[in-house]
C-alpha cells in the first residue's frame, strides 16, 4: 500500500448563518492532513431557511455525485464525519466509483444519540464500515453494534490554544464563559437560570443558535453579562485565557471540543455529567462534574442549576495555589487532544486502513 493513501473527507457538517463556526473541527483536521492533499465535501449550501431545510440533503448528494463520482481522481480510503445518513455518499462513491475503497467512521454523538434503538438501513450501513472511530470511550459503549475494529480518539482543537501563556486567578477578568452553540441540549436554559445567581461575577457567552433571542432578553437586566456571538479560534483563545472558569452545562455531549480548548489555555472547567465530561475531566483536579442523575433517576433542573452554582462556588474559592494546580493538570490534560496530534495518528489509521 502506498504511504500515503488517497483519501477523502465526507461532512455533513458546514458552516451557516447561526453557526458560522460549523464543522470547523472538521476542517481543521483536513487542514493538519495537507501532506496528503485529502479531499474534502462537505455541506456547502446550509442556511437557517426552511426551504434549505427540506432540500439540503438532496443537494448535500447531488453536489457530492458532480465532485466526487464524475472525477477522474479516484480515493481508496473515505472516512466519514457523522455516521447517518453521511454514510450513504460513501457507500455510493464505493459502489460507483471504487468498489475496493475502505470506510473510516467518526462518530460525534447525535449520530448514534438520536438513532437508539438502531433501524434496519442503519444497521445494514453499519455493516459496511471498516473502521470506528469515536471521540469517547464512554460514545463507544453506546454503540451496541458488533465492530471488529474501532479507535477512540478527539476530533482535535487548534494550536492557536497551545500557545496562551498561563494566567494567574487574579489577573483574569471574566469569571464564568460559555462558548458553544445556543438551543436545549447545550443547557442554555439552565445557564438562564444562573443569571440571578451571578449578579456580582463577570459572564461572557459566545456563540449563536436557537436560543438566542430567548438569551438576549434573559441577559438585558443584567449588566454583568456579556453576549458575544460566535468567534473565530483566535478570538476564543483569547477568551478563555481570561477566564476563571469555563462552564458547561450540555444534556448530551459526546466529547465536547471547547472543553478542551479552555483547558488547553489554562482555564479549569465545571461541567454538567457527559460522556464528554467524564472522558476529560477529573474532579477537583481539572474542573469539577455537576451530577444530572442520582441513583439512575434523573435531577430535576433547579437541583441540576443549584448543583452547577456550588461547583462554580468551589472553583472561584480555591486557594491561589490549588487553583494553578488545576489550571497545570488542565492544560496537561488537554495536550492530547491538538489535531496536530490526531492528524499523525489519523495518518497511520489510514495507512492501517
Amino acid at each position: 500500500m502506498s504511504s500515503k493513501p488517497s483519501v477523502l473527507i465526507i461532512t455533513n457538517m458546514g458552516p451557516k448563518p447561526a453557526a458560522p463556526f460549523q464543522g470547523q473541527f472538521v476542517r481543521q483536521q483536513v487542514e493538519a492532513l495537507a501532506l496528503l492533499k485529502p479531499g474534502y465535501h462537505f455541506m456547502r449550501w446550509h442556511t437557517d431557511s426552511k426551504l434549505n431545510q427540506l432540500v439540503k440533503y438532496p443537494v448535500f448528494f447531488l453536489d457530492f455525485i458532480w465532485r466526487y463520482i464524475f472525477s477522474r481522481h479516484k480515493y481508496t480510503v473515505l472516512h466519514v464525519h457523522f455516521f447517518y445518513p453521511t454514510i450513504w455518499l460513501a457507500l455510493l462513491y464505493r459502489a460507483l466509483r471504487n468498489p475496493a475503497a475502505n470506510i473510516i467512521v467518526t462518530c460525534h454523538g447525535s449520530d448514534i444519540y438520536q438513532y437508539q434503538p438502531p433501524g434496519f438501513f442503519y444497521r445494514w450501513c453499519a455493516g459496511k464500515v471498516q473502521h470506528w472511530v469515536f471521540t469517547s470511550d464512554a460514545l463507544a459503549a453506546r454503540f451496541n453494534l458488533p465492530i471488529k475494529n474501532s479507535t477512540v480518539l478527539s476530533a482535535g482543537i487548534a494550536e492557536c490554544f497551545a500557545v496562551q501563556p498561563r494566567r494567574d486567578f487574579t489577573n483574569k477578568i471574566i469569571d464564568v464563559l460559555y462558548v458553544g452553540s445556543l438551543d436545549f441540549n447545550k443547557g442554555i436554559d439552565r445557564l438562564i437560570g444562573l443569571l440571578p445567581t451571578l449578579t456580582s461575577k463577570k459572564v461572557v457567552i459566545a456563540g449563536a443558535g436557537p436560543y438566542l433571542a430567548r438569551l438576549q432578553q434573559a441577559v438585558a437586566p443584567y449588566s454583568n453579562v456579556s453576549v458575544v456571538g460566535p468567534q473565530t479560534s483566535s478570538e476564543l483563545a483569547n477568551l478563555y485565557q481570561q477566564a476563571r472558569c469555563f462552564i458547561s452545562l450540555s444534556r448530551n455531549e459526546s466529547f465536547g471540543l471547547v472543553m478542551a480548548e479552555a483547558m488547553a489555555c489554562y482555564t479549569p472547567v465545571v461541567a454538567t455529567v457527559t460522556d464528554g465530561s467524564i472522558a476529560q475531566l477529573r474532579e477537583g483536579e481539572n474542573g469539577y462534574l455537576v451530577p444530572q442523575q442520582d441513583a439512575g433517576e434523573a435531577l430535576n433542573e433547579q437541583q441540576i442549576i443549584a448543583g452547577l452554582q456550588h461547583a462554580l462556588q468551589k472553583m472561584w474559592l480555591l486557594p491561589a495555589a490549588d487553583y494553578q494546580q488545576m489550571q497545570y493538570t488542565a492544560r496537561a490534560w488537554a495536550e492530547q487532544c491538538l489535531v496536530s496530534d490526531v492528524a499523525k495518528r489519523l495518518i497511520v489509521l489510514y495507512q492501517e486502513v
